[in-house]
């Protein structure tokens, strides 16, 4: 009965999912709900929706959220349903609200959910940047037990009227825009006593002494974010106090009272200087994050925090250098906008992930850590190659690699530059003609599915047991060579309206492909040397009977063979033991097929309209009784799927 059980949660989870969003009543589909996801039990009994214990529909519940999968609507179906939703707190614990896709439904749908399962609510957050309508402040008071609260409104007087009310808030983040000021911000101290933790988000009017006079009155503050200037708009006249408020607030956060309080600081449109920045980082003996931009004056940025987890910098064209220690350190991005910029040295033992974006001026790139698992690393068009080798050989437990422009013009990476590496991806300013990569952890490799590459002509790859290889957007490709143990699957020119001209494709797979897809291919040379192919997609490719004669000659041990569309073949000889399922839909130009293939199960010929079919060099009739296999006559237009086995498309 218990694997009965689990095996219904995930297949309820599925069906519960599509029918929360349709646009039907969901009373009416109770009793299709239950016949259609029953199981069988271990004792041969039938288990559907009102055999399964409460408990196991809360799990599948939870896999729900309230607002994006319409949950209310469940309570529609049936009593039980019903009692289980209204009861079952932890189910609406947290409200994340995205109106984008259903602004229509927006507003009756958060009201239905504060109305019925207020009480059960802690968290609500709206996604930044999206609409929140005026009226719902008027069903916030009633969440009495609502803790946490991120809305992204300016806070007016009116707001802060409504949110004076509620209490029992002890996390909240403060849209302060032009709007606060020192007093509204001592009036919600004084309403909101329980805050634990707040954010100030562009207060531009807030002054370091309105912070000062608050802090004392919160006792149970733990931690205080300050977002100075963030999204300032710098041709508002006001733009100027804000920019000063914002100075004032930088300098005193040295001071005892608040140091302690400040976990995350962002600072943008502030100007300061090196020393500055270092005294105050210093000072914030909890400081968890700090993000910097849009800083005058700022020549370089030099930090010693012990507390530091992430840290993020854009948009200073002064900053020459960026130099970081910090043992807690996790996160970095150098984004882009840091124009002088030239070297980068990060000493953190505990650093994971690191972006950096060079702005096509960074030279050195030095990083020290035990735990770097994921480096990107784009527009470094100056950078020194030695530097750079150097610092993948330092992190060797690097496993995901995101490459932009470098300073080669071939770049090899071996298996002592990247002894750990299984993801590498080229970005869209890859800038590199040849890539060479021989490595015997790497997996799978990938480009960046939104720009192309114009520079690569040539990739060899070398390595043993490669899970995808997915090469898209490379418009300038000529060669590429794949040399490994086994591969799962590699998939080149998908999704491109443009047709890639390559003079050679060569993989040498020792132990077998699973999946190997072209489309959209002119190949002068195709070269598959394997024990076994499961699959081999060419999909409008031109290629010539002799190249595709030469491809199958090393790789005889073909299971699923696809050259659909190839519409420049006219004789082919196709002789593979293994071979099972063969189509030729849209090969208009082909004339003869001579098939001597034993295991054959189906052979499509949709829209082969002068083709001769021959078996062992005696020309058969095309009628499908007589045929040792199932056949797709020409008149007919049946297309196949990629998969094994192959399945028709849904007309």
């Amino acid at each position: 009965m218990t694997e009965a059980i689990a095996a219904s949660v995930w297949l309820y989870i599925s069906v519960i999912k599509r029918t929360a969003s349709r646009k039907v009543r969901l009373h009416m589909l109770g009793p299709e709900i239950a016949d259609g996801c029953a199981v069988r039990s271990s004792n041969g009994g039938s288990i559907g929706i009102t055999d399964l214990p409460s408990e196991a529909l809360v799990s599948i519940f939870k896999h729900l959220q309230p607002v994006d999968d319409l949950m209310p609507k469940l309570a529609l179906v049936c009593r039980k349903w019903h009692d289980l939703l209204y009861y079952s707190g932890g189910l609406w614990k947290t409200i994340n609200i995205d109106p984008t896709f259903y602004s229509h439904l927006h507003f009756r749908l958060v009201v239905c959910i504060f109305r019925l399962y207020g009480r059960h609510v802690h968290t609500v957050t709206w996604r930044e940047n999206t609409t929140v309508y005026e009226s719902i402040f008027a069903c916030l008071p009633a969440l009495k037990n609502l803790k946490v609260l991120r809305v992204p409104v300016l806070w007016t007087r009116r707001v802060i009227d409504d949110m004076c009310l509620m209490t029992g808030l002890e996390k909240v983040q403060i849209n302060g825009g032009f709007t606060m000021t020192d007093e509204h911000f001592l009036e919600i101290a004084n309403c909101l006593s329980n805050l634990k933790t707040v954010t100030l988000n562009a207060c531009s009017k807030l002054t370091f002494e309105g912070i000062t006079r608050v802090v004392p009155r919160l006792k149970s503050l733990e931690d205080l974010h300050i977002k100075i200037n963030s999204n300032l708009p710098l041709t508002d006249g006001r733009s100027e106090t804000a920019i000063r408020n914002g100075h004032s607030i930088i300098k005193g956060l040295v001071a005892p009272i608040i140091n302690s309080l400040v976990t995350v600081l962002c600072v943008h449109f502030v100007a300061m200087e090196t020393e500055e920045l270092w005294d105050v980082v210093n000072s914030l003996s909890n400081l968890r994050k700090l993000s910097i931009s849009n800083c005058e004056h700022l020549a370089g940025i030099r930090l010693s925090a012990a507390s530091l987890q992430k840290f993020c910098v854009f948009n200073i064209w002064s900053t020459t250098f960026v130099s970081v220690h910090a043992p807690k350190l996790r996160h970095v991005t150098i984004d882009s906008g840091m124009e002088s910029i030239e070297h980068v040295e990060l000493f953190a033992l505990s650093l994971k992930r690191a972006l950096i974006n060079g702005s096509n001026s960074l030279r050195t790139l030095k990083i020290k850590s035990e735990k770097l698992t994921f480096l990107e690393v784009s527009n470094c068009e100056l950078i020194e190659m030695k530097c750079l080798k150097e610092t993948l050989r330092n992190n060797s437990k690097l496993l995901c690699l995101r490459l932009g422009c470098v300073s080669q013009d071939s770049l090899t990476l071996d298996e002592t530059v990247i002894p750990s590496v299984q993801e590498l991806c080229l970005l869209g300013d890859f800038s590199c003609e040849a890539l060479h990569i021989r490595s015997p952890s790497i997996r799978l490799i990938h480009t960046q599915a939104e720009n192309d590459i114009i520079t690569l002509n040539h990739m060899y790859l070398t390595a043993n047991h490669l899970c995808k290889v997915a090469l898209v957007g490379l418009p300038a490709l000529r060669t590429v060579t794949v040399q490994c143990v086994s591969v799962d699957c590699i998939e080149l020119n998908l999704c491109s309206d443009d047709q890639l001209h390559l003079e050679s494709f060569v993989v040498h797979a020792l132990n077998a492909i699973g999946f190997l897809r072209l489309f959209d291919c002119k190949v002068n040379l195709l070269s598959l040397c394997t024990q076994l192919a499961k699959t081999v997609v060419l999909y409008r490719c031109q290629m010539s009977d002799y190249v595709l004669q030469m491809a199958l000659g090393g790789c005889p041990n073909i299971a699923h063979l696809n050259l659909e569309k190839c519409r420049e073949l006219s004789n082919v000889n196709i002789f593979a033991q293994p071979l099972k399922f063969l189509n030729l839909f849209g090969c208009a130009s082909i004339s003869k097929l001579n098939l001597d293939c034993p295991q054959l199960v189906a052979v499509n010929l949709g829209q082969c309209s002068n083709v001769r079919l021959f078996i062992k060099g005696i020309e058969q009739g095309l009628k499908k009784l007589l045929l040792p296999f199932r056949l797709v006559e020409p008149t007919e237009n049946v297309r196949w799927t990629h998969d094994l086995p192959p399945e028709e498309y849904e007309q």
